[in-house]
């Protein structure tokens, strides 16, 4: 199924559209619910003000991302790292330093 320079709302449903390309397409206020997106590529991919809840993404890769204002609740963090640095340390060093009085 090919759509081109069309504005239309699919509802799709216990369907299958693996190995599709989303190619300069607006999905904005689009919901996902029970998606298995894994080893997807997003590229050049606008994702303010999404929520994004009950998510796996263990082994996924980011680079040259905007987390500005980003806020990451109930996570498992084992294993992840920002710009190599083990957030587990992060976290760890932040302890020690407030357990000194820092701030």
């Amino acid at each position: 199924m090919e759509i081109h320079d069309r504005r239309e709302v699919i509802d799709m449903r216990n369907a299958t559209a693996a190995n599709s390309r989303f190619d300069d397409v607006n999905l904005s206020n689009t919901g996902f619910r029970n998606v298995n997106l894994s080893a997807s590529t997003f590229e050049q991919v606008m994702l303010s003000n999404a929520r994004i809840e009950d998510a796996n993404v263990s082994g996924a890769q980011f680079s040259n991302v905007n987390m500005s204002n980003v806020t990451i609740d109930n996570a498992q963090i084992a294993g992840m790292t920002i710009n190599g640095v083990a957030v587990c340390d992060l976290f760890e060093a932040y302890e020690t330093a407030k357990g000194a009085g820092g701030n």
